[in-house]
């Protein structure tokens, strides 16, 4: 038993060559016998963060002007999932939806929507990611709005927005933001 242990040790860590005729080179190993020189996989682990979300607070921007200088031609917010989020700091009073739509053919003509009943949204915003998950999520990417918040003075911000254990906006935040837009 512990001679066919050693063979064995010998066989699996590439000691063992195979047997030539006499007067000949050895053979090269065969696969069987070559010693493993990789590492083995990484365990599977729980995914880790989905996003990366920027520390401190939004950055206050002085005075909106349109949503045709603001986003530019950006056509959702899919950055607002790693922007700041919002904090108990800026005093949001309205808020204004940055909605672009095709016009003449493919030209995407941006138009805004604005409303001052914000407390479902405001209260959905300061909601904290919700823990990434190691069950299985869908692929899609959902809808992310081009919003930000404005206070009385004019002054705007764009937050962050909160995301579910699959890195998608959470459901408060959408069914907030679906509130704002009862014409869609």
């Amino acid at each position: 038993m512990v001679g066919s242990a050693i063979v064995l040790a010998l066989g699996v860590t590439g000691c063992a060559q195979n047997p030539s005729p006499a007067g000949a080179p050895p053979e090269a190993p065969s696969a069987a016998s070559t010693p493993l020189t990789s590492a083995p996989a990484p365990l599977a682990s729980a995914p880790g963060p989905l996003v990366s979300v920027a520390s401190g607070g939004p950055k206050v921007h002085s005075q909106w002007v349109s949503c045709a200088v603001g986003p530019g031609n950006r056509q959702d917010g899919q950055d607002a999932l790693t922007l700041p989020r919002l904090t108990d700091s800026f005093p949001a009073v309205s808020a204004v939806i940055c909605d672009f739509r095709p016009t003449r053919g493919t030209k995407l003509t941006p138009t805004e929507k604005r409303t001052t009943d914000v407390t479902a949204l405001l209260t959905a915003l300061r909601l904290p990611d919700e823990a990434a998950t190691a069950q299985a999520c869908t692929q899609e990417l959902p809808f992310v709005p081009w919003l930000i918040l404005m206070d009385a003075q004019n002054r705007w911000i764009r937050p962050g927005v909160p995301v579910d254990s699959c890195g998608k906006p959470r459901q408060e935040f959408r069914d907030a933001y679906r509130k704002l837009l009862p014409d869609r």
